[in-house]
């Protein structure tokens, strides 16, 4: 039985069902993996209905989904920041592929644009739970990867300088986690304005850039390699610049042989927590 005119009405024109599929499969995994829901945010049952009642009529194939739609849309006139956030907490729970499926193109049809995504999602990674957490890097992912290619974080530039102080942690864990190449000129910046990267810095991180980017992962490294990236990673790790040393305790997190043990301690021993952080995975962070 084909579905009815007004909902084929409603799901014309939707693109980039990639999201769609994204949000849906990490919807599904937290349900799966039975992990526990958020901490700060919680759901609203008006908004939450709301939602329901959206998401319900598209499975159903229901005439009445642009309706269920049209009244969704007015309940966020009035603060779509919230709307946003409630529609994760939504995606973080929905059980099935429909509804996960559903409920991602509802969050798509609505169109935040990239500026209240980042305004709403930026903060609320910090005390979201790993579940919620990877619907909401997810969502960022469609601001900075828009047509699903490699990392542009530019577009986050303006939100960190307008914030003032340092970055949220959650959030700088998800930069790092997507591309440790693009967050630590994101934070130069933002945050380096006043003075140049050393000469030696930035020497240092294309050569480990170079290693990392060639290297045959069906060998052991080379003595030439594990040197050259062991001196590349030691200037990085006594650049004066959080984020630059931020940069070298990714690299070497998640690639031990690059370093060696006195770089590592140095790195756990490091007096900035952004910096100690990037040692270690945090759940969720990728959102993927």
């Amino acid at each position: 039985m084909s579905p009815p005119r007004r909902a084929i009405g409603f799901l014309a024109g939707i693109g980039r069902l990639a999201l769609a599929a994204w949000m849906m499969g990490a919807a599904a995994g937290a349900v799966m993996c039975g992990e526990p829901v958020s901490g700060r945010l919680d759901p609203d049952p008006r908004a939450q209905a709301a939602i329901e009642e959206t998401v319900s009529a598209i499975v159903r194939n229901d005439e009445a989904a642009a309706d269920r739609f049209a009244a969704l849309q007015r309940l966020g006139e009035r603060d779509r920041t919230a709307l946003l956030l409630q529609m994760a907490l939504y995606l973080e729970g929905a059980e099935g592929t429909d509804r996960g499926m559903a409920g991602a193109i509802v969050l798509r049809r609505i169109g935040f644009t990239p500026k209240e995504t980042i305004e709403a999602v930026g903060p609320s990674l910090e005390d979201a739970a790993p579940a919620l957490r990877r619907v909401l890097a997810g969502m960022l992912a469609t601001v900075d990867r828009r047509d699903g290619g490699e990392a542009d974080f530019r577009v986050y530039d303006a939100w960190l300088a307008g914030r003032g102080g340092r970055p949220p942690a959650a959030f700088v864990a998800y930069l790092y986690d997507v591309s440790p190449d693009e967050a630590v000129l994101l934070m130069q910046r933002v945050y380096g304005r006043a003075a140049p990267p050393p000469p030696g810095s930035m020497r240092s991180r294309d050569e480990l850039k170079s290693i990392v980017t060639s290297r045959d992962v069906s060998r052991p490294l080379k003595e030439e390699e594990r040197a050259r990236a062991a001196a590349a990673l030691a200037t990085l790790s006594a650049d004066p610049a959080w984020w630059v040393r931020r940069y070298a305790a990714t690299v070497l997190r998640d690639d031990a042989a690059l370093g060696t043990s006195a770089i590592l301690e140095r790195l756990k021993e490091d007096p900035d927590l952004l910096v100690r952080d990037g040692l270690t995975h945090p759940p969720g962070a990728r959102g993927d």
